[in-house]
């Protein structure tokens, strides 16, 4: 049985917003962010588990869908170890991306801080960042 080693949580934007802005193009933009605590000894196999979402909004006005891809790292920018992407089509409307993922057998920071960042990249023009935001993430050993 697996033991919790620490879990953290991100809310970027906790609602729905009335005023917003739109995603730049093609453009990794931070939407969550956590570090949890695993200690450099941590014996045994570490898992991280991960959920969140991202809240946008789409034009009714605009004559095609749009797509939007969320990508989650294991560190600090988007170079770092893909742990997850999946990409999103959607019509116009408010619409809510939600994701699980996991990340198995990751070695212990030598810090004792381990960074997980996802990141939102409109591949459409006109994507409003509406919110929604948020980033949940546990590791365990054993």
């Amino acid at each position: 049985m697996g033991q919790l080693i620490d879990a953290r949580t991100s809310s970027n934007i906790p609602v729905v917003l009335t005023e917003f802005d739109t995603f730049p193009l093609d453009t990794p933009v931070i939407v969550g962010q956590v570090g949890l605590n695993i200690p450099h000894n941590t014996p045994g196999i570490i898992r991280v588990q991960l959920t969140g979402m991202a809240g946008v909004a789409l034009p009714t006005d605009f004559p095609q869908g749009f797509l939007l891809e969320l990508y989650m790292v294991r560190g600090l920018t988007i170079d770092d170890s893909l742990i997850y992407k999946s990409q999103h089509s959607f019509d116009s409307g408010l619409h809510t991306v939600g994701f699980s993922a996991s990340d198995y057998n990751i070695p212990a920071p030598v810090s004792g801080l381990q960074p997980y960042t996802l990141f939102a990249i409109a591949r459409s023009e006109g994507i409003a960042r509406v919110g929604p935001e948020n980033l949940n993430a546990s590791a365990y050993f054993g």
